[in-house]
């Protein structure tokens, strides 16, 4: 029997959130991320002069009061966020706004249906839509809706289909797609951009340590500059900064990504970084910052974008769009007098060319989260007006893999009891499956693995696990990295009125020693709570390190269920090559339960990658599943050359093929046909290089899913996208 789980981030009693709309319908706000729920909700409470309400003020408000929706593109720093808060006033014909904020950190409260505002993130607002909280008479308002995600995607097809009106706010863009595609009135178009302040372009056929040589950095001392570095990894961001830093202490360095907590370059956003500075971010994280005292801008022209190819999300390099490369120069370019942008890039750039493109959409490679939703509503992928075509072949593989774990009743098209239980946890699917059936002996320790995105992601390249690493487990060996901070430098505490895991200062001395990224502690932590309160228990107080008793209990029940991918012997169940992560804790050898990235490599080629738990094979053996004999011919049979075949398989991988002598020779036409299937035939498969001694089936997706607390059931496995995120 598997546990019941509550999704606490829903109305606690949705009649009466329904019930209590006001008659102009309620105020939904779409946020990105968390960060950005706060933003807005403290821009709900300013009343400030800003370019976008100077220029454009009246036509946004006469927009507002009208029935249909519109955008607004406008530049970082031209008041577009602060521009919700006069929109909602309008829209709410003049009642007194009562603002509130759902997120990862603040579930709803019995409070909530007392809300006109409502702020989420992409995440709860799907749930909301997949619930029936958000209605026809609501208005949504989507805050940087350039910042593309396949949440975000859902959120405007099931926006549409409810029938909702949509104010959407963008930086730089091509407003076309948006405008056509939400029915906009208009397309409001606000811009600070200055001529007399237009900033020198320089491309640069070097990289950019090369580039940041000895001449310009003295250059930014004399000048006493403030430049911004964007480049496109997190450790290409703490290279640069650590190397320049070292050789000119001078100039005040710091770098930030999304690994990061953003309170250590607060002084860089509030205008206290003393100069001359030189802050490295990704591009990623610069996003949505405004870093004040900026005179010089250097671009890498890189960045790792996922390419949708078969349904799957594959990493791969590639140069920078257009609308990159405006709103990184556009920190300076017609902002500030006497401002530098230098792109280093191996291409020819014409930047007074550039114009804005359309949005890189995502929705395409993550067809089990569309299939999931559409269960969850009960209608067909091809009634949503989604924003992007959608794979249809890898979303009847979603389907019918879904179908094959229980989650989608094949009868009815719907989420099943099972299914609602595993939909309801605010983890990925394959990490709600393990929490839903494992016991409280080992919830603690699923309930931060599946908090944790990857053992890479949690540390920086020269990390130090000594005592922590449990071998053969990237999985288990997060849990003990977050562990040993929490027992060291952590307590419960509150957050919000909430129970959570709290870290003190002493938590950035652990993590410089140990290689560990703090912000993935504090992201861990939360959702670690979320989690205890999905399934109504009190948070852990002590965390103890993993044991070998653990170890093996964590194996026995991924290897029950197995909702995550396998790789055996390095391959994968339809034969791909998939090694196991250079930063993995995991042999090469035998079979690895976890997640399986797809990335290009230099020459383009997709390869795949794994990090995660290795499932002893006596595990898998005890869950595997002997098929149902079926005659074959066996010409090396002396006597009568044919006999019955069983096949031993585990999620897609044939482990034993046994076969028995038959006594009787089957009627002349069988034999003949059995014959011709014989010749016709080529190899059934190869036995694989490890230990393991399985073969692959071909199937393209693991076999033999089990249901909850059921026997396995037909092929199974999860998607190789991206971590659920609310």
């Amino acid at each position: 029997m598997y546990r019941a789980v509550t999704d606490r981030y829903l109305p606690p009693d949705h009649n009466a959130f329904v019930a209590a709309r006001p008659p102009t319908g309620r105020v939904i706000v779409i946020a990105p991320t968390r960060a950005a729920c706060e933003t807005i909700e403290l821009a709900m409470g300013l009343h400030l002069d800003t370019f976008l309400e100077r220029m454009h003020g009246a036509e946004v408000r006469a927009l507002a009061a009208g029935p249909q929706g519109f955008g607004i593109v406008a530049g970082t720093g031209t008041g577009k966020t602060l521009a919700i808060r006069p929109i909602a006033e309008i829209i709410l014909r003049g009642a007194a706004l009562r603002v509130g904020v759902v997120n990862r950190e603040r579930e709803a409260t019995p409070e909530t249906p007392t809300w006109n505002v409502i702020i989420v993130t992409t995440g709860i607002a799907r749930r909301w839509f997949q619930d029936g909280d958000i209605l026809a008479t609501d208005t949504l308002i989507v805050d940087e809706i350039h910042q593309t995600s396949a949440e975000l995607e859902l959120c405007l097809a099931l926006g549409k289909r409810a029938g909702c009106r949509f104010i959407w706010l963008s930086a730089t863009v091509d407003p076309r797609f948006y405008a056509r595609y939400l029915a906009s009135a208009a397309v409001v178009e606000s811009t600070a951009f200055d001529a007399m302040l237009a900033a020198r372009v320089t491309v640069v056929r070097k990289e950019p340590l090369t580039f940041l040589d000895d001449h310009f950095l003295r250059d930014v001392v004399r000048g006493r500059h403030g430049v911004g570095v964007f480049l496109p990894t997190r450790a290409a961001v703490e290279e640069v900064a650590g190397i320049v830093g070292a050789r000119f202490p001078r100039i005040t360095v710091a770098f930030y990504h999304g690994g990061e907590p953003i309170r250590i370059i607060r002084p860089f956003l509030e205008g206290g970084a003393p100069k001359p500075f030189l802050l490295t971010m990704t591009a990623a994280g610069q996003s949505a910052l405004n870093v004040r005292g900026l005179d010089t801008v250097i671009i890498d022209d890189t960045r790792f974008t996922n390419v949708i190819e078969h349904g799957r999300n594959i990493l791969t390099r590639v140069h920078l769009g257009a609308n990159e490369i405006l709103q990184m120069a556009g920190r300076v370019h017609g902002r500030v007098e006497g401002g530098r942008v230098y792109i280093m890039s191996d291409r020819d750039i014409d930047f007074a060319t550039l114009r804005p493109e359309e949005p890189e959409f995502q929705l395409a490679g993550d067809s089990e989260r569309v299939a999931l939703t559409c269960a969850d509503l009960g209608v067909r992928a091809h009634d949503l007006d989604l924003p992007v075509p959608l794979d249809r072949v890898a979303y009847q593989r979603a389907v019918a893999m879904l179908e094959r774990r229980g989650i989608i009743d094949p009868e009815s098209g719907r989420l099943s009891a099972y299914g609602r239980a595993v939909e309801a946890l605010p983890v990925d699917r394959p990490w709600a499956e393990l929490i839903v059936n494992a016991s409280e002996t080992i919830l603690p320790y699923i309930a931060v693995m599946s908090a944790i995105e990857s053992l890479h992601r949690m540390t920086r390249e020269d990390r130090d696990l000594s005592g922590l690493i449990v071998g053969g487990s990237d999985h288990l060996t997060s849990y003990n990295v977050y562990a040993e901070a929490f027992t060291q430098c952590g307590a419960v505490g509150e957050v919000y009125g909430l129970p959570r895991h709290l870290f003190d200062e002493r938590v950035e001395e652990w993590a410089d020693r140990r290689g560990v990224l703090v912000k993935a502690l504090e992201d861990a932590a939360l959702a670690v709570a979320s989690v205890y309160r999905s399934v109504g228990l009190p948070l852990p107080t002590t965390m103890p390190r993993a044991t070998d008793e653990i170890r093996r209990a964590f194996a026995d029940l991924v290897a029950e269920y197995m909702p995550l991918d396998l790789v055996i012997d390095e391959e994968t169940a339809d034969g791909e090559p998939a090694r196991v992560s250079r930063s993995s804790v995991c042999g090469s050898w035998g079979a690895v339960a976890g997640n399986l990235r797809y990335f290009a490599d230099r020459m383009g080629v997709p390869r795949a990658a794994i990090e995660g738990t290795q499932i002893p094979m006596d595990l898998i053996r005890k869950y595997a599943t002997r098929g149902v004999g079926e005659l074959v011919f066996d010409p090396k049979r002396r006597g009568i050359p044919f006999a019955i075949a069983r096949r031993v398989e585990y999620y897609g991988f044939e482990l034993e093929s046994e076969r028995e002598p038959v006594d009787v020779a089957p009627p002349a036409d069988e034999a003949a046909r059995l014959k011709r299937e014989y010749a016709a035939r080529p190899e059934s498969g190869r036995k694989s290089r490890g230990r393991g001694g399985a073969k692959r089936r071909g199937s393209g997706r693991p076999n033999g899913s089990r249901g909850p607390g059921g026997k396995p059931r037909g092929r199974g496995g999860s998607r190789p996208g991206k971590r659920r995120g609310r």
